[in-house]
């Protein structure tokens, strides 16, 4: 099961750069941050980039990455204590930490709406393959799981842009990731095929600034 993810993972990174390096050779490079909240996860920070080129003045075609990743844990307060400095303190148990890490890579295409000199509306879409890596340190139990997921994927976007100079432009705008991540485990209900799941379909948010290398 691990080798077959990592190779599925490994096959994908080496068409994806080398379809990027294609793109790249015509100048568009494109790098971001946002917000993601997926249904099945807690929300968290992305980051990642596009590499492409112009069809036109309004469109732009490449391949684009994201990477976002959470941490978190569960945690129970079992005392509280009252000092005599006014500072009270709380004691806290983790029972369990969390470590969630998504790498969406996907053809993605950028339509420009002019609605001024320097600004308009950009609109978004992509298409790729979407790889959920989950971590889970069990305290309670002294164990360490690692499951890995993959599943295809959309996004859709549509937010605004500005021109800040000759070769440069920030943008703004809001998206929604659709996908469900799945893998077969091994522990099968009365001998069928047993499948996990996770949905990651949300909406975020982010700005990024797309540059114009040619």
């Amino acid at each position: 099961m691990k080798a077959r993810f990592s190779l599925q993972l490994g096959l994908t990174l080496v068409l994806f750069f080398l379809v990027q390096t294609a793109f790249a050779q015509n100048g568009i490079f494109e790098i971001r941050a946002g917000y993601l909240n997926p249904k099945d996860a807690k929300g968290g920070l992305m980051l990642g980039g596009t590499f492409g080129t112009a069809v036109d003045e309004a469109v732009d075609i490449g391949v684009g990455f994201d990477i976002f990743h959470n941490s978190y844990s569960d945690e129970t307060a079992v005392a509280t204590d009252d000092n005599n400095n006014g500072l009270d303190t709380k004691t806290y148990v983790t029972s369990v930490d969390y470590t969630r890490t998504l790498i969406p890579l996907n053809l993605v295409v950028n339509v420009k709406l002019p609605a001024g000199r320097y600004f308009g509306y950009i609109i978004r879409g992509g298409i790729g393959y979407q790889f959920l890596i989950s971590k889970e340190k069990n305290y309670e139990l002294d164990k360490t799981e690692t499951r890995k997921f993959g599943g295809l994927g959309l996004q859709a976007g549509a937010g605004l842009y500005y021109h800040v100079g000759s070769r440069s432009t920030v943008t703004a705008d809001l998206f929604f990731n659709s996908c469900k991540v799945s893998r077969s485990i091994d522990s099968a209900v009365r001998g069928l095929p047993t499948t996990e799941r996770v949905d990651l379909t949300g909406i975020g948010f982010r700005l990024g600034v797309i540059i114009d290398m040619r």
